[in-house]
């Protein structure tokens, strides 16, 4: 990338065109447009961004769609943007809100298994919020999310963002459906809803998963193979065919899914009456009752 500007802990960034300076704590991301670091200034912590000139203007239009947005935004608020001048080379870059917490690969360490499903519905919200705008994440891999409560992800890079009807800009393989030869690179709900569709079984099986890319049946069986993802199977099989317009209806299947799922498992428990048909009956059972209440947050 042009312009790519290494920067050193503890080293001032002094603005061109406000003369505001930032203090270097440390490097919290990069990649193919820019290196992101966490700053200090009068203002408090913020994360810095060293990026090209196109690049900045796009990112920064993108934050300030996010802030339309009712209520919180899903991705960090814009602060300023500005240029570094060092040794007769001008560095862009902009700032954003510091959005902190942790992604969504790390936060799912240590949890059950289960829990890809609710951060799935995290993600379709956010998603809802997006496309409300008119446009796509594009980029979904779990890098670009910070789990910031116990009910919202927030987006920390929107690089990818692309408004409808455009060809997407910023993709990772993985998650890109064009990758897997199932539908185009054109910026559409149905593109996100593979995407974090994808997200979800990697979460739990990513090496598989990357083993299987290019070949959409070899993720099915990944989904087949897995207890936890086998309750919203239909789903994930349906968000892989692009057959949903909408997070919404995506999310709304969820909790039919487990609906059917509580039944079918009662009906095996009255005939049998094992041990693991009591107790996916009860997992069932508590998952639906969460996602009734995301579903009507």
């Amino acid at each position: 990338m042009k312009n790519r500007y290494e920067a050193s802990p503890g080293e001032q960034i002094k603005g061109k065109w406000t003369g505001h300076v930032w203090r270097v704590e440390r490097e919290i991301g990069r990649g193919a447009n820019g290196i992101v670091y966490l700053v200090r200034g009068s203002a408090g912590r913020a994360a810095l961004k060293f990026a090209d000139s196109a690049s900045v203007a796009s990112e920064t239009n993108a934050l300030t769609a996010l802030e339309r947005v009712r209520g919180a935004s899903p991705g960090p608020f814009f602060i300023e943007a500005d240029d570094l001048e060092k040794e007769g080379a001008v560095y862009p870059f902009f700032l954003m809100e510091f959005i902190d917490g942790p992604m969504l690969h790390t936060f799912i360490k240590g949890k059950k298994e289960e829990w890809t499903i609710i951060l799935l519905i995290w993600l379709l919200t956010f998603l809802e919020s997006l496309h409300r705008l008119g446009h796509v994440m594009g980029d979904l891999k779990p890098e670009n999310f910070i789990v910031v409560s116990q009910k919202a992800i927030r987006a920390v890079d929107v690089g990818g963002m692309t408004k409808f009807g455009r060809s997407i800009k910023e993709y990772t393989v993985l998650y890109d459906r064009a990758a897997w030869q199932a539908g185009t690179r054109r910026a559409e709900p149905a593109y996100d809803l593979f995407g974090a569709a994808v997200l979800t079984v990697s979460l739990l099986h990513n090496q598989a998963v990357q083993r299987a890319l290019g070949h959409i049946d070899d993720l099915k069986s990944i989904v087949q193979s897995s207890p936890a993802l086998q309750l919203i199977e239909p789903v994930l099989f349906n968000a892989f065919a692009g057959k949903y317009e909408s997070a919404s209806a995506m999310k709304r299947d969820l909790l039919l899914c487990f609906a059917k799922t509580k039944t079918r498992t009662r009906t095996g428990r009255q005939k049998r009456k094992t041990f693991w048909a009591g107790k996916w009956f009860v997992l069932a059972g508590a998952l639906a009752a969460i996602l009734m209440l995301f579903l009507l947050h």
